[in-house]
């Protein structure tokens, strides 16, 4: 009996050491920050509810600079705030939201980064701000996406979707007659970035497709794939050869995760009449 009881213990014991490696510790996305892992840590791992948008028609081509609380910027709503989805090393909340307008010519979206106004650092270049917009009238073929990097330089790709609706290729694709304007102000401790793109319905040219076909102007109550990014680098340090690296990063998006690969994961944005 006894013998018997002793094996019953050890299976209970070796049972319950399994379960135990079986569940693992939990994540802490706090230490791999302080640590600054080279492996970015995922805060949002999963496609979240798809968000929604209603995009109102601008009555005049709206203003590019100002704080987009009048004219016809006054109409539009901010979208909620957004979501961190990657991050590594230390990181300085940078708040981000954005607005969206359009006509038969133009996409405008506006995005506003808030951020702490930090003292400059003697041989460390200030922080970088990347944004970028995406968007697909048919997310079964593929969509586009215009990257401001270092809110300077633009990037524009074409991603082709395969059955599945994955990308399997980027393409080069230009933006002809996209419009940007950047502008930067303080506010007590927070600085403001705020950044807008004006994206014309023109640019979304057939060649970048398969097939070829070409792209109108969307018509009212039409629903497009849309999704915005921001991408920060900070702190940013001088390298030996004088080039800016970065200590680390934070990915954020209004839908996450803000793949360029799934379009059909962007949130959903309705044109209004």
């Amino acid at each position: 009996m006894r013998l018997v009881a002793g094996i019953q213990i050890l299976l209970s014991l070796a049972m319950l050491a399994a379960v135990a490696a079986c569940r693992g510790p939990r994540p802490d996305f706090a230490d791999a920050q302080a640590s600054g892992d080279a492996s970015p840590a995922i805060v949002a791992e999963s496609a979240a509810p798809i968000r929604s948008y209603r995009c109102e028609r601008a009555s005049e081509p709206p203003a590019l600079e100002g704080t987009f609380e009048d004219g016809p910027w006054q109409r539009a709503a901010w979208t909620e705030e957004f979501v961190v989805v990657r991050r590594r090393g230390p990181v300085a909340p940078v708040r981000t939201r954005a607005k969206m307008l359009w006509d038969d010519a133009y996409l405008y979206c506006a995005v506003e980064l808030l951020e702490p106004q930090n003292a400059p650092q003697q041989g460390k270049p200030p922080q970088r701000h990347d944004v970028d917009l995406m968007l697909a009238d048919d997310p079964e073929m593929g969509g586009y996406q215009v990257e401001l990097i270092g809110m300077g330089t633009v990037v524009d790709a074409w991603f082709e979707a395969d059955p599945q609706g994955k990308a399997k290729a980027r393409n080069q694709w230009d933006a002809r007659g996209l419009r940007t304007l950047v502008q930067r102000s303080r506010d007590g401790a927070t600085q403001r970035w705020t950044v807008v793109l004006a994206l014309p319905w023109s640019s979304l040219a057939p060649q970048g497709r398969s097939p070829a076909r070409p792209v109108e102007a969307p018509k009212p109550g039409a629903v497009w794939r849309v999704d915005l990014g921001r991408t920060s680098w900070h702190p940013m340090t001088a390298s030996e050869d004088g080039a800016p690296e970065a200590d680390g990063f934070e990915r954020a998006a209004w839908q996450p995760p803000a793949d360029p690969a799934e379009p059909r994961g962007w949130g959903a944005v309705e044109f209004a009449p």
